[in-house]
């Protein structure tokens, strides 16, 4: 990234927009934080479905910012998803879950929510690369002082982690945010929930060959109800968030 942006130089953004960034950038720090803990409690697939609350969540806050205006299908939309999220979790139904795990990826939807929510009018002023930019170093700098504060920064790993920590680094962070931003700004944050339903429908799939994971018949059919109700809630929205 930072080669990339030599070449074509970077803008230096000062004021109320470094400030934004500066946000962003500790946003991400609360999401992947909240989203990697909730992985300690609850299963990979079930945090998947969860944090996929959030382009739900997204239409539900253009309403209370008033970007757009409440219709009956806005509110199907929304009572699917939370349907869906009533199955996946709820207990009477079979389901044994971590209270603490459920409620670490329910904030992480949120977080992510006021993220999105706030990335798409700070772009109106920034490109996707420069933003990228400041937003990883932003969210490297919050990540090193809260390691520092909590006395858990080192570096004594071995060989494997390292690798898998550059994976997750270039592939599975540089690269996502990047894409994000660009995207956002191409087909607006609508068309982007959409396309995003790979995201679960692949996280599901992939903890359920790798990890085994089984999802009962309600998780499943509470899987289903949260991608209807996003995919419905984007549907009922213009392109671009206000």
């Amino acid at each position: 990234m930072g080669g990339l942006l030599s070449t074509r130089g970077i803008i230096k953004p000062s004021g109320k927009l470094l400030a934004a960034l500066l946000a962003l950038g500790v946003g991400y720090y609360l999401q992947s934080t909240f989203y990697f803990t909730a992985l300690l409690y609850i299963p990979v697939s079930m945090v998947a479905l969860i944090l996929y609350l959030y382009p739900a969540f997204v239409t539900a806050g253009s309403l209370a910012l008033g970007w757009e205006r409440f219709s009956p299908l806005v509110a199907f939309a929304l009572s699917l998803a939370l349907t869906g999220l009533f199955l996946v979790v709820n207990p009477t139904l079979g389901v044994r879950v971590a209270l603490t795990g459920v409620l670490l990826a329910f904030a992480a939807a949120v977080t992510y929510t006021l993220y999105i929510l706030f990335s798409s009018r700070v772009l109106r002023r920034i490109s996707g690369e420069d933003a990228s930019f400041y937003v990883m170093g932003f969210a490297g700098l919050t990540f090193w002082l809260s390691g520092l504060a909590g006395g858990k920064f080192h570096f004594a790993w071995g060989l494997e982690v390292w690798v898998w920590a550059l994976l997750i680094a270039s592939v599975s962070t540089v690269l996502p945010i990047t894409t994000f931003f660009q995207g956002l700004k191409i087909v607006g944050p609508s068309k982007a929930s959409i396309l995003s339903i790979l995201e679960p429908v692949t996280s599901v799939a992939v903890a359920s060959l790798l990890f085994a994971e089984q999802l009962s018949m309600a998780q499943w059919v509470g899987g289903v109800l949260i991608l209807s109700g996003t995919i419905l809630a984007a549907l009922s929205r213009p392109e671009g968030v206000g």
